[in-house]
């Protein structure tokens, strides 16, 4: 199953070549990347040293390609225009970009600071798995040690950014939605949800509730809420705007009624 990620230091630049492109590192070793996080259980994975080094001396044919879009690509392996390297720090590449819209678009956007990450994608062929307890919280870590590397280059949202991803609202269907990734790596985050004693946890849109799960800051209309049974967003506003208006609050309700079949509108 191909999997992509992005790492804190992975970053594209505009190289100091003759011939115009860019360059960076599309992976980064030893840096602690968290595919789930809630009160009780984290599940993180690591990139190390080496795991590039098989794909490498087999000569995989590697596309660099923007947004790991086919048909916006911008460089290949086989083709002599992508160029990598594992070094201590991780995979750098150097990438001649053609002259091509899409090459020059990419190259000003690199330019201007507007695009600064990059991901790869690629397949894991060997990785090892612990489990550790730590103030109380199980951390449940997985060592990428080998893969299939198929493609990398720079993206306008890096996939995951930042160390606690379980926590952002915009990040948040796609963590919790965990089709997407590999059995083992499922089964770690489906044990963190069945221990994780907090069900209840509000589900919404809101970055407030997203990021720290106090309501109270909710931006977010109940009735467009995603996860109307748990939030308890209507609730905290209440209590901290005792003086919200009651004939809004009414509307709210009859709207909520209205989506639930149970009112005609």
């Amino acid at each position: 199953m191909i999997e992509r990620r992005f790492v804190k230091g992975a970053e594209v630049r505009v190289a100091k070549t003759d011939t115009p492109g860019i360059e960076g590192y599309g992976a980064v070793f030893n840096e602690e990347y968290v595919l789930y996080d809630s009160g009780s259980y984290r599940v993180v994975e690591t990139v190390m040293p080496g795991t590039f080094t098989r794909a490498l001396k087999e000569k995989q044919d590697v596309r660099c390609c923007f947004n790991h879009d086919a048909s916006h690509l911008l460089g290949r392996t086989s083709a002599g225009t992508l160029r990598l390297k594992q070094d201590d720090k991780g995979l750098s590449f150097v990438c001649d970009l053609p002259d091509t819209t899409m090459g020059r678009d990419v190259r000003t956007s690199i330019e201007r600071g507007d695009l600064t990450g990059c991901s790869f994608a690629f397949n894991v062929t060997k990785q090892s798995w612990s489990e550790e307890t730590k103030d109380g919280k199980t951390i449940c870590k997985r060592q990428i040690e080998d893969v299939d590397l198929f493609e990398q280059g720079p993206v306008t949202f890096p996939a995951y950014e930042g160390t606690s991803v379980g926590a952002r609202a915009e990040m948040r269907s796609r963590i919790l939605s965990i089709d997407g990734l590999p059995a083992e790596v499922r089964s770690a985050i489906q044990r963190g949800k069945t221990k994780d004693k907090d069900a209840t946890e509000c589900g919404c849109r809101c970055v407030a509730c997203a990021r720290d799960n106090k309501c109270e800051n909710c931006a977010d209309h109940m009735v467009d809420c995603g996860d109307e049974n748990n939030c308890r967003c209507m609730d905290s506003r209440s209590a901290a705007k005792p003086d919200l208006d009651r004939m809004q609050a009414e509307s709210e309700v009859d709207a909520r009624m209205r989506r639930a079949g149970l009112k005609a509108s």
